[in-house]
C-alpha cells in the first residue's frame, strides 16, 4: 500500500510539473508563432498574389511572380552579389575570427586588453560603422584621400572615387563586413577554446606534435561544433544583410552592390509591390535553408572528431 501511495504522489507531482512547464513554455511558443511562423506563412501567401500592398487590393496569381523573377536581370544581379558577399565575407570572418580567438587564447600578460580590443568592431552599431566608413572613403573630403594627398601620392585632379567604382566599392564592402563581424566569430570560438581541457593540448605536445599540428589536429576538431554553429549564424546574417550595405553604398554605384535584402526593400518601399517583394523573400529564405542543410550535413557529424 505504501508503494502504491508513493507512486500516486509521484504521478501527481509529475503532472503538476508538466502543467507548470507547459504554462511557462506557452508564452514562448506563442511569441515564436507570432514572430516566426505567422510572418513566414503570410509571406508565402503574399508571394502567390499580385498587385496591391500589404494584403489590400491583391488577387491570386499563383506562381506568376516566380516566373517574373526568372526573367528579371536585376534580381539575378542582386542574387549573384548576395551569394558572393556571403561566401567571401563569411570565409574571411571565419578565418580571421578563428585566428584572433587562437591568439587571444594564448597565455601572456595583458591578454585581457587584446580581448577587449577584439570586441570593439562588434560593439559599434552596424549602421554607424557603415556611415563612418562612407565618410572615410568619401572621394572629396574622406580621410583616405586626404592622407594620400598629404603624402603626395595623388593630387586634387586625381582623387580616387572609392564608392563610385564598382570594383572598389564591392571590395570595401567585403572588407567592412569581415572587419565588423570577425570579432563576434572570435568571441564565440574563444568560448569554445576555453572549454578545452589544457591537459588535452599538453598531451599532444608531449606526443611530439608541433604547435601547428596541435591546433589543426586537436584544438580545431574539438571546437568544430562551435565553428559549425558560428558558420551557420554568420551565413544567415550575411545572406540577409541590409543595414551594412544600405548605410555604406545603398547598392551604388548603379546596382553593383545591391543584394537581395536591398532589392526586397526597393520593391516594397519604393514601388509598393509587396507581392513581388515576397517572391524575392521566399527565394532568399530557400537559399538560406539550403546553405544551412549543406553545412550541417557536410560539417557537423556528432561523435566524430
Amino acid at each position: 500500500m505504501a508503494v502504491v501511495r508513493s507512486r500516486s504522489k509521484r504521478s501527481i507531482l509529475e503532472r503538476r510539473e508538466e502543467r507548470l512547464a507547459w504554462a511557462m513554455l506557452t508564452p514562448v511558443l506563442l511569441a515564436l508563432l507570432a514572430m516566426g511562423v505567422y510572418p513566414a506563412v503570410s509571406t508565402i501567401w503574399y508571394s502567390l498574389q499580385t498587385g496591391g500592398s500589404f494584403g489590400k487590393g491583391m488577387s491570386l496569381a499563383g506562381f506568376t511572380g516566380y516566373v517574373r523573377l526568372a526573367h528579371d536581370p536585376q534580381f539575378w544581379s542582386a542574387l549573384r552579389f548576395s551569394l558572393l558577399f556571403s561566401l567571401i565575407t563569411v570565409a574571411g570572418q571565419m578565418i580571421f575570427g578563428t585566428a584572433l580567438a587562437l591568439f587571444a587564447n594564448l597565455k601572456f600578460r595583458g591578454r585581457w586588453l587584446i580581448r577587449t580590443a577584439i570586441l570593439l568592431p562588434w560593439a559599434i552599431p552596424t549602421a554607424t560603422n557603415s556611415v563612418i566608413w562612407a565618410y572615410i572613403f568619401n572621394d572629396q573630403y574622406g580621410l583616405i584621400n586626404s592622407l594620400l594627398l598629404r603624402l603626395h601620392i595623388i593630387d586634387h585632379a586625381h582623387l580616387i572615387n572609392w564608392l563610385g567604382s564598382a570594383p572598389l566599392a564591392t571590395t570595401l564592402i567585403y572588407v567592412l563586413a569581415i572587419w565588423k563581424a570577425n570579432s563576434l566569430v572570435a568571441l564565440l570560438v574563444l568560448a569554445g577554446l576555453q572549454a578545452i581541457p589544457e591537459e588535452v593540448v599538453e598531451a599532444s605536445r608531449v606526443d611530439g606534435a608541433s604547435a601547428w599540428q596541435s591546433i589543426w589536429r586537436v584544438t580545431l576538431p574539438l571546437v568544430r561544433p562551435t565553428l559549425v554553429v558560428t558558420l551557420v549564424l554568420r551565413t544567415i546574417e550575411s545572406l540577409q544583410a541590409f543595414d551594412l550595405i544600405s548605410a555604406f553604398t545603398n547598392g551604388a554605384p548603379g546596382n553593383a552592390t545591391q543584394n537581395l535584402g536591398l532589392y526586397i526593400n526597393l520593391q516594397i518601399q519604393q514601388y509598393g509591390d509587396f507581392a513581388y517583394g515576397s517572391n524575392i523573400a521566399i527565394v532568399l529564405m530557400l537559399i538560406t535553408f539550403a546553405f544551412i542543410i549543406i553545412y550541417l550535413r557536410t560539417l557537423y557529424r556528432p561523435g566524430v572528431n
